[in-house]
């Protein structure tokens, strides 16, 4: 039996069958090529050609047809549209074959030495209990695969780029992250630390704050805590190597000191957007356009791959699903939404579709 990934989608076993079939017609091609040229029939050979440039202009159809039904990265994107691809880089990307060819990279995976957030992995959770094995991302395309080089390339066009405007931008980004060990209001870092929990829905308004939203800030920190816990055990169970662990020439912006896959960032900016959204649906694409910024800085930096980034709005689907089915979590989030109705009220917002 052919190998394929544990847990993967009917899209990946449809691509990679499509990607096997299209090798096997290029070889056939080829073959009927090799004999056309000894053949005496002379009028044979244009014919194949033709055939073969059939084929190609199918593929390309194809592909142009994926792309128009699909927002491009442009569109998604509020912060980066200058430098966010005219295509759906995520899509396109995921097309490459993400099985390994083999060789010494292979051999590397994050350095055990580097990892500095081992307390995350002992958490308690605040909603959820349950096997981390609940949330079904596919493995990472092998380091030595395709898919893997197509992405490294993408990061490495990124990084010629990106301006000095660019990664300066991506430097404040860089610090929205919830810690849930920093909780001490006399701590230095405290502020940054829960405002980073109103990040995705800061368009709101300057009333979008945990000092006026105090029920929200106890609630998504309960939240992240519980994300984090989660996303920070795949990241240790899949222990992906950084992009610059794998390509010298890519000049990495940070250094994380955890696994790559799946992204942080893109994991609690889209748990963020997800939930936001299930509560103010009027404003979902706002939230999904930050969240996706969020994720995209990061591919900007040089420390995540587009895989890494799609793994974290994948988590965080799941993640947002399973938490809107705890009742503990659903009689938090009434509280939640009965506040921030009342804020929107009285800044004469409306919270309706």
């Amino acid at each position: 039996m052919e190998p394929m990934y544990i847990y993967a989608t009917p899209t990946q076993v449809k691509q990679e069958l499509a990607y096997k079939e299209a090798q096997h017609k290029l070889a056939e091609t080829a073959k009927q090529n090799k004999t056309c040229t000894s053949c005496k029939n002379k009028n044979e050979q244009p014919k194949s050609k033709m055939s073969v440039v059939y084929t190609l202009l199918i593929g390309i159809f194809m592909l142009a047809g994926l792309t128009a039904q699909a927002q491009t990265s442009q569109q998604k994107s509020i912060k980066y549209k200058s430098i966010s691809p005219a295509t759906d880089h995520y899509k396109i990307i995921s097309i490459g074959n993400p099985i390994a060819k083999g060789g010494e990279l292979e051999s590397i995976v994050f350095p055990e030495k580097e990892f500095r957030r081992g307390a995350y992995l002992k958490m308690r959770t605040v909603y959820l209990d349950m096997p981390v094995n609940t949330f079904k991302i596919k493995p990472y395309p092998a380091n030595s695969s395709e898919q893997t080089r197509q992405e490294l390339d993408f990061l490495l066009e990124l990084q010629q780029k990106r301006t000095a405007a660019d990664a300066a931008l991506t430097d404040t980004m860089a610090i929205v992250y919830y810690d849930p060990y920093t909780v001490n209001p006399n701590e230095a870092d405290y502020s940054r630390n829960v405002n980073s929990l109103f990040y995705v829905g800061r368009n709101l308004g300057p009333w979008f704050t945990p000092q006026q939203l105090p029920v929200t800030s106890r609630v998504l920190q309960n939240v992240i805590q519980d994300a984090t816990f989660y996303f920070f055990s795949l990241k240790a169970q899949f222990n992906r190597a950084r992009p610059y662990h794998l390509e010298p020439a890519l000049q990495n912006l940070e250094a994380p000191g955890h696994a790559s896959y799946p992204s942080g960032h893109s994991s609690a900016s889209h748990v963020h957007a997800y939930l936001l959204s299930h509560l103010l649906p009027a404003y979902k694409d706002a939230f999904l356009a930050n969240a996706y910024d969020m994720a995209f800085s990061r591919e900007i930096r040089g420390v995540h791959y587009p895989s890494d980034s799609e793994a974290g709005r994948e988590f965080a689907e799941q993640f947002v699903t399973q938490l809107l089915k705890n009742k503990k979590f659903k009689a938090d989030l009434e509280a939640m939404k009965a506040e921030i109705h009342k804020a929107m009220a009285a800044n004469k917002l409306s919270s309706v579709n």
